[in-house]
């Protein structure tokens, strides 16, 4: 038997919306964003790298940090997880010179939500996390997770969202 046969009958899979349908995806997407916005009452401040502004090094690609262009910044409603402190030490060996890094932070963001601001999250752009009323803590986007694994999915047909993973930025490499 040839591939493309082959290929031909096992696409497209339509056993996984058998019992769920699109409406019922979109149903539960509408109730989740909706709890997301009018209840959780999150969000971060997005920054986005501006490439085609920005000024990089021809040799290395390098740009110096007072000489990035930004977007304008953008307000987006989410769930995050910010995680544990973590006590570093600059000399392992004889814990000198110890120091408070913040944790890690993860953003789950409705893919609806992205669309309507036009926004696109990528590598490099920076999130601000008001802590308190008087201070943001700001973190670099590692990754942008999909999610199209089983577990981020509803009933393993849609993902509604995307995971952003970030890690926190010394003050001197970002400041809004």
């Amino acid at each position: 038997m040839e591939f493309n046969a082959i290929k031909q009958n096992r696409i497209p899979i339509n056993r996984n919306n058998l019992f769920y349908s699109d409406e019922s995806f979109d149903y539960e997407k509408e109730l989740g964003k909706m709890y997301v916005e009018m209840d959780m009452n999150q969000s971060v401040i997005l920054y986005r790298v501006d490439l085609s502004k920005t000024n990089s090094d021809t040799l290395y690609g390098e740009t110096a940090p007072n000489s990035v262009i930004y977007q304008p910044p953008v307000e987006i409603q989410c769930m995050y997880e910010l995680e544990d402190s973590e006590l570093k030490s600059y000399d392992k060996s004889k814990n000198l010179g110890t120091y408070t890094k913040l944790g890690k932070l993860r953003v789950g963001i409705y893919k609806e939500t992205l669309s309507e601001l036009n926004v696109e999250i990528k590598k490099g752009d920076y999130i601000g996390v008001m802590v308190n009323p008087e201070h943001m803590e700001f973190f670099v986007v590692n990754y942008v997770n999909p999610n199209y694994h089983n577990d981020a999915t509803l009933f393993g047909v849609y993902s509604p969202w995307v995971m952003v993973h970030c890690s926190s930025v010394d003050p001197s490499e970002f400041q809004a």
